[in-house]
């Protein structure tokens, strides 16, 4: 674990107001220090919850703190949540510094357990601290989700606290990259090992940077079993060229073991029209996508 740094606690308040306010020079001040300070935490309080973010991750100054973060897409997918009348056990797959975890807790009453699953080393060092506040009982991984059990390398850039970008492959990296590996799991042996089936709802945000598609064949015989599922899918173009694949591949490995009903936060909830292709329903962009069983 590498050794976490924090300011001073008046130096602390300051920061988190100018990150929650837009003052003149916010980005210049973000930008100037980030070098010198990039890997320090920001204490922030999420429920009176206490929750760090890195100076260096530029989306909890974009956003005004961690609490206000892309709550157009993640709003639409906790409503759907806060509908369930059993026990809902969710999982963060690709969990980062555990923002979506911390949003999930402070505002689902009916969450039975959180577990989050990040690969990155940087980053699971401050999600696993982020989780130790959770007000609900909460697990950490150190893996990548995928189709299979085993390791893999995980290309990701090791000079900011948290790469968003980092994704698992079989082969080693270019020389300007690092090779550093990491355990892989599948949905279902996390299922079986921790029991999700008996909950009454699986909810989970998948943001695996390529591994869509593997994470659904990985995960048959929970999807075919569990009484219900509410999936978050992260879909960004670029990450579907460089992996040659398609939102209706990744559509489709989900539905060969259960029906699903896809809905578009950012577009009012929209529903996927499965008989046209995604991008041609929708901008060419980045979207979360709401997947429900039937």
């Amino acid at each position: 674990m590498s050794k976490q740094r924090f300011f001073p606690s008046a130096v602390n308040w300051i920061i988190t107001q100018i990150q929650r306010y837009d003052p003149p020079g916010k980005y210049f001040l973000y930008q100037h220090l980030k070098g010198r300070y990039g890997r320090h935490l920001i204490k922030h309080r999420i429920d009176n919850q206490d929750f760090y973010v890195p100076w260096d991750q530029w989306c909890f100054w974009y956003n005004r703190g961690p609490e206000n973060y892309y709550l157009d897409e993640i709003d639409p997918f906790l409503e759907i949540l806060r509908q369930e009348q059993g026990s809902i056990a969710f999982i963060d797959l690709g969990a980062d510094i555990g923002i979506v975890s911390a949003l999930v807790a402070s505002r689902c009453k009916n969450l039975s357990t959180i577990l989050a699953v990040e690969p990155n080393p940087r980053s699971y060092d401050i999600l696993a601290l982020n989780a130790a506040h959770l007000p609900v009982k909460a697990m950490t991984q150190e893996a990548a989700i995928s189709n299979f059990t085993g390791s893999a390398y995980f290309h990701f850039d090791e000079s900011v606290a948290s790469d968003h970008e980092g994704h698992i492959s079989l082969t080693q990296a270019q020389e300007t990259s690092n090779n550093y590996q990491t355990k892989v799991t599948t949905f279902d042996t996390l299922s079986k090992d921790l029991a999700l089936t008996s909950h009454d709802c699986i909810a989970i945000k998948l943001d695996v940077e390529g591994q869509e598609k593997a994470f659904f064949e990985g995960a048959s015989e929970t999807i075919k079993s569990a009484s219900k599922m509410i999936v978050l899918v992260e879909l960004h173009p670029d990450v579907l060229k460089r992996e040659n694949m398609t939102p209706e591949e990744i559509f489709e490995a989900a539905e060969k073991q259960r029906n699903f009903k896809w809905l578009v936060p950012l577009e009012g909830n929209q529903p996927v029209d499965r008989k046209t292709p995604f991008y041609d329903q929708f901008k060419h962009q980045q979207y979360d996508v709401i997947g429900i069983t039937d």
